[in-house]
């Protein structure tokens, strides 16, 4: 399926390539970060991670463009960034998770549409459809454990009733920008975009915890990702029962990007006509 997805990502991105008229390429450079349970209510800046990416844009009208963009980034949380009165320290959960981030958007400039021309300076809209692919990774003692095939909420768990999550899924861009038209080759856009997902499990973390003990059974490790066992001076303590409050599964997760994209138009920079040339400051 994710071969499949990347295919038709390429399928599109050859096909916008065949048009010339005021075709534009180029990429994005920037940062990630994300909201779910390890970072419930509020933006992190030390859990931001560098972000890359790139994109071909094409103009159906002269205020709306097509985009097909790739993007790669990370994401990561910590329970120990909350205070110890949200009770997530006790949880001592921690996660990071590279994110590959692909798809459609359409570029909306509503000064072109009311003015009726290009501008030199242009805020716009974002919004589409996207797919992504995550791997929840957990660090215990020296290293980094992948969360999904652990099964930490009980996945694994015979009558446990919680499915494995899938690792591919879709997402809904949206986002505003501000773009400047630095010359008839080269433009630069400032963009914030947030993906609203589908899944709670960006942070492997979601519903109730299992059977600990039950669990401990199957894969130890497994059990001790699932709670970290500390309590208020950072010693060990029991496991909750199963069926205890481990994350939220009524606020799905999100995860965000935002830098600048660096355009470069190519029906230009290749003589191949066509090619907007007039611009307007205001």
């Amino acid at each position: 399926m994710k071969h499949r997805l990347l295919i038709c990502f390429w399928v599109l991105f050859i096909s916008i390539s065949g048009s010339a008229q005021n075709l534009e390429a180029g990429f994005f450079l920037g940062a990630s970060n994300y909201q779910g349970d390890l970072q419930p209510t509020h933006f992190l800046f030390g859990e931001s991670k560098v972000a890359y990416g790139g994109f071909i844009k094409y103009p159906v009208l002269d205020y709306l463009s097509l985009r097909a963009s790739i993007t790669k980034g990370t994401i990561s949380g910590n329970d120990l960034n909350s205070t110890i009165e949200s009770g997530r320290r006790q949880r001592n959960l921690n996660f990071r998770s590279d994110i590959l981030d692909f798809g459609l958007q359409a570029e909306f400039h509503p000064l072109t549409l009311i003015y009726g021309e290009n501008k030199v300076i242009s805020p716009y809209l974002m919004g589409g459809i996207n797919g992504f692919t995550f791997n929840p990774e957990a660090f215990y003692i020296d290293r980094f454990y992948a969360l999904a095939p652990l099964g930490t909420e009980g996945q694994y768990l015979e009558g446990s009733g919680v499915s494995p999550y899938k690792r591919l899924q879709i997402a809904i861009p949206a986002g505003i920008g501000i773009e400047l038209k630095v010359s008839d080759y080269n433009s630069i856009a400032l963009e914030f975009g947030i993906r609203k997902t589908f899944t709670d499990y960006l942070d492997d973390v979601s519903g109730n915890y299992p059977d600990l003990s039950q669990l401990s059974e199957l894969d130890p490790l497994a059990a001790t990702l699932s709670y970290r066992r500390l309590n208020r001076d950072g010693e060990p303590t029991d496991f909750p029962s199963a069926g205890t409050q481990r994350g939220n599964p009524d606020a799905g997760d999100l995860y965000y990007f935002f830098g600048v994209n660096f355009g470069f138009n190519i029906t230009n920079i290749l003589n191949l006509g066509g090619g907007a040339s007039d611009y307007s400051i205001f």
